[in-house]
């Protein structure tokens, strides 16, 4: 593999592992983000089987976050 190739993949690789990270704290906070848990745990299964994460599902991570549940204790 080339270099410019090898730096590219693994900077989307980063970024999967980055929201992977973020992606399993949110889900261990039922109280804020069980309304999302399938919408979470599809992209999280697409992060783990692909080593990657789209823009789409990286824009859906951060709308979630955004809007924690207004039933957080």
């Amino acid at each position: 593999m080339s270099n410019a190739l090898e730096q590219f993949l693994g900077k989307y690789s980063k970024r999967a592992e980055e929201y992977q990270e973020i992606i399993e704290g949110m889900l261990s906070r039922w109280d804020a983000y069980g309304y999302a848990e399938q919408t979470l745990i599809s992209i999280l299964d697409y992060i783990e089987e692909n080593d990657n994460i789209t823009d789409a599902q990286v824009q859906a991570v951060e709308n979630i976050k955004e809007k924690p549940s207004k039933n957080v204790w």
